[in-house]
């Protein structure tokens, strides 16, 4: 085995993953990003918490795309408050939204305030998503597009990060950017990558491959890929909508593979035993 493909392990999905409906889903927590803009990391990130949900388990979303919200538009729903109430004393129950089987932590669209929070903020949010862990089985954070202090915060606080990535170019690209500043900034050593809007398995794997050759040669960071979503058109309607994929077309392509996606990736074990792998947060004062 060459150095370059014993760093990048392939979890082709083709064989049903032992978790069932009727079995214990464990207890998960996910951090999904993209780099770029655009890739569909909202969309996968929503899906997968509601396929979780199906799977029997207590499930939630943080949004913490912070003044460019638009979970809730995917979701369907107009949260009355968000994490901006929740984090001037709102009590966080007062602040969650559940539909379709998931409870909701809502950012907030257009804030700036919001987006701009600083690191004591940060840690403020990391410690009431903390707060719900007993009540939640599974916790899915949808990060924002690129690798900024407050993404990068998110995407690695997590025990587990996922990376979607396209095949197109750019998307390659800052799917790289993204794993780097994982590795550099937080310390991550293993991370999986997740091909979406794929036209055939090959395309996917040779995605992977390309990607897994440069983190092999430039990074001390382990990569699993994933099984890939399909282009499926469904997609697009469903956010049309404003109904998650899982529940407008559940027997779409994407939907299936979504739905395989969240067996393997309960089939295999965490990277840590908590929610939060370290909650390092970038500019914190010690």
């Amino acid at each position: 085995m060459t150095d370059q493909a014993a760093k990048l392990r392939v979890i082709h999905g083709d064989r049903p993953a032992r978790t069932t409906a009727s079995a214990p889903v464990p207890r998960r927590s996910f951090a999904v990003s993209g780099g770029k803009g655009g890739v569909g990391k909202s969309t996968i990130a929503l899906n997968l918490a509601i396929a979780y949900s199906q799977l029997g388990a207590r499930t939630l979303m943080v949004d913490t795309d912070l003044g460019m919200a638009d979970l809730n538009l995917l979701l369907g729903v107009a949260p009355d408050k968000s994490l901006l109430d929740a984090l001037g004393g709102t009590p966080i129950e007062d602040v969650l939204v559940t539909a379709h089987g998931i409870a909701l932590l809502p950012a907030l669209n257009g804030s700036y305030l919001l987006s701009t929070i600083g690191p004591s903020a940060q840690r403020r949010v990391i410690d009431l998503v903390g707060s719900l862990s007993e009540r939640f089985d599974t916790l899915v954070v949808d990060v924002a597009a690129g690798i900024g202090q407050q993404q990068t915060t998110f995407a690695g606080a997590t025990a587990d990060a996922i990376v979607v990535v396209n095949p197109e170019p750019l998307s390659m690209a800052d799917a790289y950017a993204s794993l780097k500043t994982l590795a550099i900034q937080q310390g991550v050593r293993h991370a999986y990558v997740l091909p979406n809007r794929v036209t055939s398995r090959s395309q996917a794997s040779e995605l992977t491959a390309r990607l897994g050759a440069l983190v092999s040669r430039f990074l001390e960071l382990e990569i699993t890929a994933l099984p890939p979503i399909p282009a499926d058109p469904s997609v697009t309607e469903a956010a049309q909508y404003g109904v998650p994929l899982m529940i407008h077309a559940p027997d779409a392509p994407a939907a299936r593979a979504i739905r395989q996606l969240t067996r393997v990736m309960s089939s295999l074990a965490p990277k840590a035993t908590s929610w939060w792998r370290s909650a390092r947060v970038q500019g914190e004062s010690r």
